[in-house]
């Protein structure tokens, strides 16, 4: 099998990596290590792999896990699997400057040249529970890039804030802007999370490609919802998210990308764009981005009482979810085979 230069992501294997237990609360017997992940990698003809550089991982809704992280050799690691790397990091507001900045020093010396960030712990595009407002915390998160930014400069790698289904494509840019075009910022582009913000990702990905520097290649499918619509998981190529369409758009940016095989989070998600106080959050005209997205759902939208649960959404046991995860990921690689 031929390699080609995609990511195997370690959030594509929640259960599996020890991330996330089951509904009843069961741990995965053995989880994965960031060696299995590159021998998975390896297996799967895929370039690099994607995960945090620490036995304390940021989960899914604001948990934290402890995952078994061994002090190895990852350049080494790397190299015997002739694998690059694209280190993960939490939200940048949980811990403070310097923790990011020590953090970036260590992706720097695994050798990393991209470190994905995440901006908040919002999801659906629902920013009512932020305290202070969006546009406050936006530049709260300006002003922590650019303590980190010079850093990052230095050290030759980027700090690519990710669309995790709470920035649109205006905030990326604002976020530019704030950061003064710093060449060390970036966004790392996640193809299905425009969704959860009401924009289309092809429209999405138009409007930010210049400053995309890493790409998480997530698929969903479409499902009507009573109060909007809802994004559940899927392998890659069994969705809507057109795939060539925005690897054409990127492919000529000037930057060397490394995209990621990604698998949507084991929950649906549900966008509420029918509760009017949901889009008071937004900037006025925002919901004009909606238009193009809402054509994905006339076209290929599937009726709300469709069953759509995953094996964990179901409470099944840990060995039911494991092999669902696996399925899932090996799909998405064959998939991703055919149309990189």
């Amino acid at each position: 099998m031929k390699t080609i230069e995609v990511a195997l992501c370690a959030y594509s294997l929640p259960h599996v990596m020890g991330y996330l237990p089951t509904l009843s609360n069961e741990i995965h017997p053995s989880p994965l290590s960031p060696q299995g992940l590159m021998d998975a990698a390896v297996e799967l003809g895929l370039g690099a792999v994607e995960f945090p550089l620490s036995c304390v991982e940021s989960s899914f809704d604001g948990r934290e896990a402890r995952v078994p992280f061994d002090e190895i050799d990852v350049v080494q690691e790397l190299k015997s699997r002739n694998l690059r790397i694209v280190a993960d990091y939490g939200a940048v507001m949980d811990k403070d400057a310097d923790h990011l900045i020590r953090y970036l020093h260590t992706a720097s010396s695994a050798g990393a040249a991209v470190v994905r960030v995440t901006l908040s712990h919002l999801l659906c595009g629902d920013r009512r529970s932020l305290s202070g407002g969006w546009n406050n915390y936006l530049q709260a998160l300006g002003d922590r890039l650019n303590a980190v930014l010079p850093t990052a400069e230095e050290l030759g790698i980027c700090v690519a804030v990710e669309n995790h289904q709470d920035a649109c494509s205006d905030d990326l840019l604002q976020l530019w802007e704030i950061t003064n075009n710093s060449s060390a910022y970036g966004v790392t582009l996640d193809t299905g999370n425009p969704l959860a913000v009401g924009e289309d990702p092809v429209e999405f990905t138009k409007k930010i490609a210049h400053i995309v520097r890493h790409i998480h290649m997530k698929d969903y499918t479409l499902h009507y919802a009573p109060n909007g619509y809802r994004l559940v998981r899927c392998a890659a190529g069994d969705g809507i998210i057109d795939f060539p369409e925005i690897i054409e758009i990127v492919r000529s940016n000037g930057h060397h990308l490394i995209p990621a095989l990604e698998v949507a989070a084991q929950a649906a998600r549900t966008i509420p764009i029918l509760e009017t106080d949901w889009w008071a959050h937004y900037h006025e005209g925002h919901f004009r981005n909606l238009i193009p997205a809402l054509h994905h759902l006339w076209e290929r939208g599937i009726a709300a009482d469709f069953p759509y649960s995953s094996a964990w959404e179901r409470g099944c046991d840990s060995s039911t979810v494991s092999a669902e995860e696996w399925e899932i990921v090996r799909k998405s690689a064959a998939y991703f085979h055919t149309v990189i």
